[in-house]
């Protein structure tokens, strides 16, 4: 009986020597939640400069897209852009859409001396050569039409 009460002793010695503060939880979780907090908010402007790449590059596919059309068809293709409704449309000769893409709301299209579309005649050729101005809030590009091929590029102003 008295080893029973001596194991019991020891058993609740251990018990109440074991396990963290109410207070060392406190401060390990505070710390916990602040260093998520920098991770987030290092994140974020990432994730924007992704979005804004991932556009332009699917910009850029879309016009080749529309250059492709005018070529294999023969016929004049347009892409449209249309800021009031924050789309682009690739159009054919006939006035059809063949493609409708919504921009991104960070991204914004300015007219330049293009105006706010890029023509394509039949021959796959550029009509009009000349500068589409783009902007994500924070960065500036440029999308520069070449005359001849219809080549183009985008650079950052």
């Amino acid at each position: 009986m008295v080893v029973g009460l001596y194991l019991l002793r020891v058993h609740r010695d251990q018990l109440s020597c074991s396990g963290y503060t109410l207070i060392e939880i406190l401060i390990v979780l505070s710390v916990f939640s602040i260093l998520l907090g920098m991770v987030i908010l290092q994140i974020t402007p990432t994730q924007t400069a992704s979005s804004t790449r991932q556009f332009l590059e699917k910009l850029q596919s879309d016009i080749r897209y529309t250059q492709q059309l005018a070529y294999s068809t023969g016929k004049p293709h347009r892409l449209s852009i249309a800021p009031s409704s924050h789309t682009y449309t690739i159009i054919n000769n006939a006035a059809n859409v063949v493609k409708s893409v919504k921009l991104p709301e960070n991204i914004t299209i300015h007219q330049g001396t293009l105006g706010h579309q890029i023509i394509y005649v039949g021959s796959g050729n550029i009509q009009k050569a000349g500068t589409l101005l783009i902007s994500d809030g924070k960065e500036e590009y440029k999308l520069v039409v070449q005359l001849g091929a219809g080549r183009f590029y985008i650079e950052k102003k």
